[in-house]
Formats: structure tokens, sequence, C-alpha cells
């Protein structure tokens, strides 16, 4: 009995380490299982983040080139606002120069009034504008003299042409007188 005994206690034995492996083995597979899960699940997400790094890095890229391009329109809107701002200061200080001139022309508009107001004013003032063009006449005159004067040194430098002149006026003045008559009229009929 001791042999059955024994027996029995290492069949229970061995079946206690049996049950015992057993137990190891389903819960190693249940371990192994819920891993396999874990590493699909695993797979599954990395595969969800690389397509949601690749959209990530194709709006980056997107965004990269809009910067680039805005930053490249930024730089040009600058300089159309360099040269905008150039040219208003520019304006600005045209316009007061033109403001100061328009002060000075009506403070003279103001002076010529206030002395065309006035009879006798007026009267010099038409007095004045009648010796500037009397002025102006005679000053036209000598230079239109004073030019044919040149025309007539360049006429006598060139030659008289066989005529006699004396300090450039014709010295010899021929006369000659030219009849024409029909033929059938005699001579002797005047």
């Amino acid at each position: 009995m001791k042999g059955n005994l024994k027996f029995t206690l290492l069949a229970i034995g061995i079946l206690a380490v049996f049950f015992i492996m057993g137990r190891e083995i389903v819960e190693t597979r249940a371990k192994l299982k819920n891993t396999r899960d874990e590493i699909t699940q695993e797979k599954k997400d990395k595969i969800w983040l690389m397509d949601e790094l690749n959209t990530a890095r194709k709006g980056l890229t997107r965004a990269d080139r809009d910067l680039r391009a805005s930053n490249i329109k930024l730089a040009f809107v600058n300089k159309k606002i360099l040269s905008l701002r150039h040219g208003n200061h520019k304006l600005a200080s045209e316009k007061k120069g033109l403001e100061y001139k328009i002060a000075l022309l009506q403070e003279e508009k103001k002076s010529m009034e206030a002395r065309l107001h006035s009879l006798s004013e007026l009267k010099k003032a038409i007095r004045q504008v009648k010796i500037d063009l009397r002025d102006d006449r005679i000053s036209r005159r000598q230079e239109y003299i004073r030019q044919q004067k040149e025309i007539e040194k360049w006429e006598t430098a060139m030659g008289n042409r066989g005529f006699l002149t004396k300090d450039g006026e014709d010295y010899y003045k021929p006369k000659v007188s030219v009849e024409v008559r029909p033929a059938d009229i005699s001579l002797n009929k005047k």
C-alpha cells in the first residue's frame, strides 16, 4: 500500500503539477492572446498615427509653402507701402509749397484789388499797360530793323552783281521805258 500510496501521491502530485502547469499554460495563452491583441491594436494605432503624421507633414508643407508665398507678398506690399509713403511725403511737401504760393497769390490779389478799386490807381495801371505795350512795339520794331540791317550786310557781302553802289545804295539808276504796240497800229499814231 505504501507503493500505491506513493504512486497515488505521485499521481496526485503529477496531476497537481499538470493542473498548475495547464492553468499557467491557459493563463500564458490568455496573456499571449492579450499581448497579440495589444500588439495588433498598437500596430493599428501606429498606422493611424503614421497617417496622421503624414497628413500633418503635408499640412505643414502646405503651410510652409503658403507662409513663403505670404512672406513674398508681404515683402512686396511693404515695398509698395514704402514707395507710397515716400510719394505721400513728397506730395505733402509739394502741397505745402502750393499752399504757400496760393497764400502769396491771394495776398497779391487782395493788394491788386485794393489798388484797382481806387480810380487813380486804375488810371495809373492803364497808363502803365499802355506804356508797356508801346515799349514792346518799339522793341519789336528795333529788333526788326536790326534783323533787316543784318540781312543787308549779308547781301552786300555776297556782292552787288554788277550794279554800281555807294554806301549800300544804288549809285546808278537806269530809266528804261518800254512801249508795246500791236503790229497793225502805225508808229505815227499815239
